[in-house]
């Protein structure tokens, strides 16, 4: 076979399916094939027009046809190939020998391998945005393998707005039929980055644009660098071919030079260079050198509106070289000296959205652009931008700095006679800045407060308010204005309080503070607030001993004119039955209701003394409460109120002290059945829980204005006295029920709405006690609930 190896014609030999049974190296180099990748395949499955294995068994010779191929790389080679049936290795085989039509001293791998050794990334894709190819620097910029992008679209690398402007410009190039120039811009890993990339149609026999190839090449340099340049062009500096020697340099002459060499450099006849002026809405001369087709005097302007420039009116008029009978709105006729000029270059000077002039480049007679300077003029009018801006700017700051500085000297002059602290104090809590009432104020020198943290001189307790508000940022927010009042320590010990307000500035991490000693303030408030308490303390004490007196006076009255009237029917022998024990009972009544207000005066001393007990045992609360409540069912009859008795226990056993219980009860069924009218009721209701028993006494009476609830379990208050007193009562009773019930570990609560009851909610802890003696509870208690609810209902009267 090394004979066949040496021809340059390419061999196949294919046995009688059509599998490839040789191929000299010819073939195996020019397809990129080796020996095992080819061998063995059919021969429809690298070309789509071979039909002659049908034909095997007739004698086929020096038939001629042209061949498509495909190379390893999908490449179509046509080739001029005789084919023929001949033995083979004593087989009878198609022979196929043929030569390349066109054939080139480069292939495809070739053109690969040197697209893959250069700098700049290259691609082709089809017309509907497929990659069919591309090189190794492109892979590089995506990250992936190169079999891993081809065959992808943009959409897969890149994101939507990225991938978006990426069809766009090669749909562009694929309409227009003409390669481009674009600057595109994408993110890669997180960051932005500039690519210039020139792109190109192909196009198939019919003249149809069926492929773009490009290339592309990252600019992030240069672009970052003039980027720069802007951002810290502090002094008027001109590099590279601007010939700007020194910052000091007047603004005109700095122009003059530029304009100069942009003149030498364009080879054109003349300059203008005009800036705009915004109080004349109009372009104003700077610079006119040689012979420019501008006819401006110094005085003189070109009238330009700004809702033009914003309008986007003169858009296509700037940035471009125009012949002289196609010259922009922009230039008015009457300002150029047109006999001479042959072509006109207007070029805009701006900065960002900002327009600041124009350059304009004048040719005459016969002279003309030797080359399109478009994109160099623009670079050059954008530093010129920049140095006129900066010149600008630094004229303000000079003027600023001057205010500024005025100013400054102006608030410390006011600073230092103020009444109040000022001062700037830094995120890291030391004190920047202050004026010299921090030292009258606390004692300390400005060089020891500018020396220490402020929260060393700061009270533990608000110290720790602080801290908690810096966890929550509740303070690091820009524009907030906080108020605080803060003890801070004199250098002699003491604190000193202060109004402290104070907003932060995230951007430089400062608190701007003022302050001002409250202290002697505060006093004056505590001790007018103690003043009010005892006032309101000894007003009440008067209220109370005035009711007391009353509910004094009252029953003592009805006994003596009682026993006056006994007294008087005994002198004339008219004593009956009857009316003795109508007296009796009016006797017994008004003494219930003095041992009722002695009891509450001297419950409550003991309690303001520590002295009152209760005396605890295990007892089953369900019963004490359903019994108490059930003793006055009598007196809610005779005042027709319905009482209802409600509960989820039968049994209930806990720690408590059974006759506080029942007085807890007898007190708010007692103001119930005061405050409830005919045909209305009462619902008593327990509930429990693992924890707690609760008792719920509810009415249907006239309820309690909302302003009175906060202060109903208060000692010497009565709601009754918004109303004509139908109850008598002295304003202790509730406040020893929330004694009670709160020496029994328990809690008391209110809630009423006027004109349609109230409800008294109380709990006990549900708790066990081991006793040394068997306390139960007393049977014979349910005779003495007589005698209770007598004394505790003494006010009642019945209908």
């Amino acid at each position: 076979m090394s004979i066949y190896d040496k021809i340059s014609e390419y061999i196949i030999v294919l046995n009688v399916k059509g599998e490839v049974v040789f191929c000299n190296k010819s073939f195996l180099n020019r397809f990129n094939y080796k020996g095992d990748e080819i061998l063995n395949r059919n021969i429809v499955e690298i070309t789509n027009n071979f039909d002659y294995l049908s034909n095997l068994s007739e004698n086929i010779n020096d038939i001629n046809e042209v061949l498509e191929l495909y190379t390893k790389a999908n490449e179509i080679i046509k080739i001029s190939a005789s084919i023929g049936v001949e033995d083979f290795n004593n087989k009878k085989s198609i022979v196929i020998v043929g030569k390349e039509l066109d054939s080139k001293i480069y292939n495809m791998e070739m053109l690969e391998e040197l697209l893959d050794n250069i700098d700049i990334a290259t691609f082709i894709i089809d017309k509907n945005g497929k990659y069919l190819y591309v090189n190794n620097n492109f892979s590089e910029i995506l990250n992936k393998k190169k079999k891993d992008i081809i065959g992808t679209y943009n959409s897969d690398h890149w994101d939507d707005k990225d991938y978006n402007n990426f069809d766009k410009n090669n749909n562009e190039v694929l309409e227009s039929k003409n390669a481009k120039i674009f600057n595109e811009k994408c993110i890669i890993n997180g960051k932005e980055s500039w690519y210039k990339s020139y792109k190109s149609p192909i196009f198939d026999e019919y003249g149809n644009a069926k492929y773009v190839v490009a290339t592309t090449k990252n600019v992030n340099l240069p672009k970052t660098v003039s980027e720069e340049l802007y951002k810290h062009y502090n002094k008027a500096n001109m590099h590279d071919n601007l010939e700007v020697k020194s910052a000091d340099i007047e603004l005109n002459k700095i122009l003059s030079n530029i304009s100069q060499y942009i003149l030498e450099y364009t080879k054109s006849d003349g300059l203008s260079l005009l800036l705009y002026d915004d109080k004349i809405e109009g372009l104003k001369p700077i610079i006119n050198l040689n012979q420019s087709a501008l006819n401006i005097k110094e005085n003189e302007f070109i009238s330009l509106k700004k809702v033009d420039l914003q309008s986007g009116k003169y858009k296509g008029s700037s940035n471009s070289m125009f012949y002289k009978d196609k010259l922009p709105s922009i230039l008015n006729e009457n300002n150029l000296l047109l006999e001479e000029l042959n072509y006109f270059g207007n070029y805009s000077i701006r900065l960002f959205d900002e327009f600041i002039g124009v350059i304009g480049l004048s040719y005459n007679n016969n002279n003309y652009p030797r080359f399109n300077c478009d994109e160099y003029m623009k670079y050059i009018c954008s530093k010129i931008a920049m140095l006129i801006k900066n010149a600008r700017l630094s004229k303000k700051v000079y003027i600023e700095n001057k205010k500024r500085k005025y100013t400054e000297r102006e608030l410390e002059r006011y600073l230092n006679v103020s009444a109040d602290l000022v001062a700037i104090v830094g995120k890291d809590g030391y004190i920047k800045k202050l004026n010299p009432n921090w030292s009258n104020v606390l004692g300390w020198s400005e060089e020891e407060l500018l020396s220490m943290k402020i929260e060393g001189i700061v009270h533990p307790e608000e110290l720790e308010n602080l801290k908690e508000k810096e966890l929550k940022n509740l303070d690091y927010i820009d524009g907030k204005v906080t108020t605080n009042i803060i003890r801070y320590r004199h250098k002699n010990g003491k604190y000193i309080y202060l109004e402290w307000n104070s907003e932060y500035f995230s951007s430089e991490e400062i608190y701007v503070t003022t302050a001002r000693d409250i202290t002697k303030r505060l006093e004056i408030e505590n001790k007018n607030k103690v003043l009010e308490e005892v006032v309101k303390l000894e007003s009440a004490k008067n209220e109370f001993f005035a009711n007391i007196s009353h509910e004094f006076r009252t029953p003592i009255n009805i006994l003596l004119g009682t026993t006056q009237v006994i007294d008087k029917n005994i002198e004339k022998n008219n004593i009956q039955m009857g009316s003795l024990k109508k007296y009796s009972n009016y006797i017994r009544q008004n003494a219930y209701r003095l041992l009722r207000l002695v009891n509450n005066l001297i419950d409550i001393n003991k309690m303001d003394m520590g002295a009152y007990d209760l005396r605890c045992s295990n007892e089953n609360i369900i019963n004490i409460i359903e019994d108490i409540t059930l003793s006055v069912a009598e007196y809610t009859k005779n005042n027709k109120i319905n009482l209802i008795f409600d509960t989820d226990e039968e049994e209930i056993i806990t720690y408590c002290d059974p006759d506080k219980i029942e007085r807890i009860m007898l007190n708010i069924l007692s103001n119930a059945i005061k405050y409830t009218p005919e045909n209305g009721s009462i619902e008593v209701k327990i509930n429990s829980t693992s924890k707690d028993v609760t008792v719920s006494v509810k009415d249907s009476g006239m309820g309690i204005p909302s302003e009175k609830l906060d202060i109903i379990f208060n000692r010497f208050e009565q709601v009754d006295q918004l109303f004509d007193r139908k109850c008598e009562g002295s304003g202790i009773g509730l406040s020893i029920v929330k004694n009670l019930v709160q020496m029994h570990g328990g809690d008391i609560n209110v809630y009423s709405k006027l004109g349609e009851g109230s409800e008294f909610i109380f709990n006990i802890p549900i708790k066990l006690k081991q006793e040394y003696k068997n306390k139960l509870y007393d049977g014979d208690r349910k005779i003495k609930h007589v005698e209770r609810c007598n004394i505790e209902f003494s006010d009642i009267y019945s209908a």
